[in-house]
């Protein structure tokens, strides 16, 4: 945050933050931080230089391993550290493939069938007119069953079916 200054609105006057001030909060905040959250002294080492450079504790480097954006609540420096030095320390000594293994196993990715796809391929050779009339189909469905769920038909329907499955099928498949 060098040279960098913050704006807020203070008695209806807009007030700005000087980097001394900033540098000011970012100290006391730290202090505060560090009287209730128990750390390593590696942990408070890290946490102390990443303050220095100008970054509150409640902010993140971003993580090597995990995309965090739209996490919510977006998660402070210290649980971000902590997080890659697990995936550090689980990824030791394994090679490139078993480490992007471990990845997909722990964040449960599963790579793609083949039908799937063959699926994928075949909606990328549709043309944009069948697409959009099958997008059609798609909502109207959702709908029809959105309107069986919101009336309790579908649980009707399934309780009749259930009532009556040993019954005679009145037509041929």
């Amino acid at each position: 945050m060098n040279d960098q200054t913050y704006s807020c609105c203070v008695d209806s006057r807009e007030y700005t933050f000087t980097p001394d001030e900033i540098r000011e909060l970012n100290q006391q905040e730290l202090a505060e931080y560090e009287a209730k959250t128990q750390m390593t002294p590696a942990e408070k080492r890290a946490l102390r230089k990443w303050v220095a450079s100008g970054h509150s504790v409640n902010e993140h480097p971003g993580s090597k391993y995990v995309c965090l954006a739209g996490v919510c609540p977006p998660p402070d420096f210290l649980s971000v550290y902590r997080m890659d030095r697990e995936f550090k320390q689980a990824l030791k000594g394994k090679t490139r493939k078993e480490k992007d293994a471990y990845l997909k196993e722990y964040f449960g990715y599963t790579e793609e069938t083949e039908e799937e796809k063959e699926r994928h391929r075949a909606q990328e050779l549709t043309p944009d007119l069948a697409r959009k009339y099958i997008h059609k189909l798609e909502r109207e469905c959702y709908y029809l069953w959105e309107f069986l769920y919101q009336t309790d038909l579908s649980r009707k329907a399934q309780d009749y079916v259930n009532a009556h499955e040993d019954s005679e099928i009145p037509f041929e498949w």
